[in-house]
């Protein structure tokens, strides 16, 4: 199925463009869907203005496996990622939209695609960020977890006691010792079965809280590396921590150091550090070295203007009655 997010167009031009798609696609309705959900969407279909255009251009970059498609008033496509208008004829878009089935390849399960906590968190935020393929985790070889990218799901092999520690916890103090093998479609249903499923990135945000395999990560922000935010995480994984939003607000405004948050919104460096850890591993973060390291931010002090976001949000709690 392939899910089509569609912007710039009143809901009857985009039934006409969708129903359009489907037929040159010799396509049922079914398989080609209206979807309101970018970071969920295979294609973003959108009308062909300059400020739609740059601002889609845009959201796309951040999604590499995302298809991008522009249209005129008539309803013509063209590739949105390309320089210059390339239109796609109907032929394009069928393959595009219903490719031919390939003939059968060597088959990919079992293959080691990473190993130890380096490697295999690279991977998942790659994956996470393409939206494909599914794999296998494993520890020390024993199976553990099934993952499925496309649709951002986790499948525990195992029933964890309530009393304990749970999935996330375990692997998170052992992520030195896990590996990713790859698996197809049919190996991971056949897994999978009627095991239930549970939303991957709140157990990789909480597995991300434990463990002492984050010792490079440390480094690079101790090399005052800025972090900043690509999205607002889901917000299961933030549930009602106000810190965690007082961050996400910061870090989509401007990437920050370690110490800049600290410092702007006077949190615990601990807690501060774990959410950076969290946002790298679930691929909401990304995190940049600088050339040459700036001079450390001075202390607060009681006029500081560093302090000014902080204050601006305890006064919000203040007059509507929040609790920190």
């Amino acid at each position: 199925m392939t899910r089509v997010l569609v912007v710039g167009s009143d809901t009857r031009e985009e039934q006409v463009l969708l129903g359009r798609l489907r037929q040159v696609a010799g396509l049922p309705p079914e398989a080609l869907q209206r979807c309101v959900d970018l970071d969920q969407c295979d294609l973003l279909l959108v009308r062909d203005t300059p400020a739609l255009r740059s601002a889609a251009r845009h959201m796309a970059s951040k999604r590499p496996g995302m298809q991008l498609w522009m249209h005129d008033d008539a309803g013509v496509v063209h590739d949105g990622r390309a320089a210059n208008p390339v239109y796609l004829d109907d032929a394009q878009i069928q393959r595009a939209l219903a490719p031919q089935p390939q003939a059968p390849s060597v088959t990919t399960d079992g293959l080691f695609l990473a190993s130890g906590a380096k490697q295999v968190t690279r991977l998942l935020r790659q994956r996470l960020q393409q939206k494909a393929g599914r794999a296998l985790l494993t520890l020390q070889g024993q199976p553990q977890l099934l993952i499925d990218f496309e649709h951002d799901q986790a499948v525990p092999l195992y029933l964890h006691p309530q009393q304990g520690p749970g999935l996330a916890q375990q692997l998170g103090e052992v992520f030195e010792l896990v590996a990713l093998q790859e698996l197809s479609v049919a190996r991971f249903q056949a897994l999978a079965e009627a095991l239930p499923r549970q939303p991957l990135r709140p157990l990789l945000w909480q597995l991300a809280q434990n463990g002492d395999h984050w010792t490079d990560f440390d480094r690079r922000l101790q090399q005052q590396a800025t972090v900043s935010l690509l999205r607002w995480p889901d917000f299961r994984v933030l549930a009602h921590q106000h810190d965690g939003f007082r961050l996400c607000s910061l870090l989509l405004k401007k990437p920050c150091t370690l110490q800049e948050c600290i410092t702007l919104l006077e949190l615990d460096v601990d807690a501060t550090r774990g959410f950076m850890r969290s946002a790298y591993l679930c691929g909401y973060a990304e995190v940049r070295v600088p050339e040459h390291a700036p001079a450390p931010l001075a202390a607060p002090g009681k006029h500081n203007a560093s302090t000014l976001l902080a204050r601006m949000w305890r006064s919000v709690r203040q007059r509507t009655g929040i609790n920190a």
